[in-house]
């Protein structure tokens, strides 16, 4: 397997374009180097949604080491469209109750051709990626996984919060976005950057949709290089991990 000089996970987007933008150009990605795996949810909330499903889609596509996996907002479009199609219009859905309108107005009012191939391309985002670092493995998933289940469901992978945050003690390091970290352990609108929990996690959305919340990129290579025998990370170091979006 291929060392590389990083391994990015980036968090939560939910169509917002121009912070993605801006993180883009401070994480320089070099497919030789480094690899990247976006951790979901790219849709909703946001006014940019089909921007950031064709950023995400050319990414994937131009570079070999660029991962997309499939987030609970992804996968709560695909049952609308299996279910209504595009021209229906549920409002009581549970997909647009939740941030889908605009996107399903964005997606609907694409050419067939181009709607078709946005469509495929989240179809085909997995679940999960695995992958490893200094002999340590890093499961990268949106949600998390249930601590109790050896054989997770899809709605564990792509919803699960509380059991996941307050159970986990695996051994292989999970990285996630889903919750944001303004949420994790007491609520706090001001705590807009990634965590490194002690229980083995990286918490890795920061809210974009939120007020002063952004788009954050882990280095978990760093993480893990500065970890390394069995040191705990300081607040200092481990933001010498991340960069963030404007």
């Amino acid at each position: 397997m291929m060392a590389f000089r990083r391994i990015l996970a980036v968090g939560d987007i939910h169509g917002h374009m121009e912070k993605l933008r801006s993180l883009w150009k401070k994480i320089a990605f070099d497919d030789k180097e480094d690899m990247l795996v976006f951790l979901g949810d790219y849709i909703d909330r946001g006014a940019a949604s089909i921007e950031v499903l064709r950023f995400v889609r050319a990414q994937v596509e131009q570079n070999e080491n660029v991962h997309a996996l499939c987030g609970n907002h992804e996968a709560m479009m695909l049952g609308y469209i299996k279910t209504n199609g595009l021209d229906d219009f549920d409002p009581m859905n549970i997909w647009l109750m939740n941030g889908g309108k605009v996107t399903h107005r964005q997606l609907a009012a694409l050419p067939t051709a181009e709607a078709e191939e946005l469509i495929a391309f989240v179809k085909a985002r997995p679940l999960y990626f695995r992958t490893q670092h200094g002999g340590q493995s890093i499961l990268f998933v949106h949600a998390g996984v249930h601590p109790m289940r050896k054989k997770q469901t899809s709605s564990d992978l792509l919803w699960i919060r509380d059991e996941f945050f307050e159970l986990y003690r695996g051994a292989e390091l999970v990285v996630v976005g889903h919750t944001p970290t303004q949420a994790i352990g007491g609520r706090d609108m001001s705590r807009n950057v990634p965590l490194f929990l002690p229980n083995n996690i990286i918490a890795c959305d920061t809210g974009s949709f939120l007020p002063g919340g952004r788009i954050s990129c882990v280095d978990v290579a760093r993480c893990l290089d500065l970890r390394a025998d069995g040191h705990r990370l300081t607040e200092e170091e481990f933001a010498s991990c991340y960069m963030q979006s404007a």
